[in-house]
């Protein structure tokens, strides 16, 4: 019985730990796009993460991609880029409905140079998100990232405004979960 209450102890322990860190990533993400020179720190909160989740691992591969900004060699960015494709193929491939991580993905190929051609996913990425978003109480979207997913969405032009209303539709009506992660 100690056994038993002790693992799962530490099994809640490790799960409100995770919830806690995706928070903390979270926030640091928003910071990161607002000022590019915390990149390195932003790739070292993220990959200090033990046991990272796919959304976590999401957001590594995503610090990859952000240190191509903070890198002056060429060839370092491009590198910086491939690690992050690879990384993110891998990720999407795991948990393809994962809206976070399509979100992730499309914000960083909508915002790569186009003669890189690795922005290959975002109407894929779109859709798979448009058509999730309308299912959010059953996904728990976190409240904070749905609006921010919306408000990137509004700004591009990957979207057309029936499935903008559709999402805003979503969120007005309280079905997305407060505080869900």
């Amino acid at each position: 019985m100690k056994t038993f209450l002790l693992s799962f102890g530490l099994f809640v322990a490790i799960f409100s730990s995770a919830g806690q860190n995706l928070a903390e990533i979270r926030s640091a993400f928003h910071l990161v796009v607002l000022n590019p020179d915390d990149s390195k720190d932003f790739h070292q909160l993220v990959n200090n993460v033990k046991n990272p989740s796919y959304t976590i691992e999401a957001y590594q591969a995503v610090s990859e991609a952000l240190l191509a900004q903070v890198v002056w060699n060429p060839i370092s960015k491009l590198n910086q880029v491939v690690k992050y494709n690879k990384m993110m193929e891998k990720i999407v491939d795991e948990d393809p409905t994962n809206i976070e991580i399509r979100f992730l993905r499309l914000a960083i190929e909508y915002n790569l140079p186009s003669f890189l051609g690795m922005s290959t996913h975002l109407e894929e990425d779109a859709a798979q998100i448009v058509s999730n978003l309308s299912n959010v109480s059953e996904m728990q979207v976190n409240p904070m990232l749905g609006k921010y997913i919306l408000s990137f969405l509004e700004q591009t032009d990957l979207c057309t405004p029936y499935q903008l209303a559709q999402m805003k539709r979503s969120f007005g009506q309280g079905v997305v979960t407060a505080g869900a992660e």
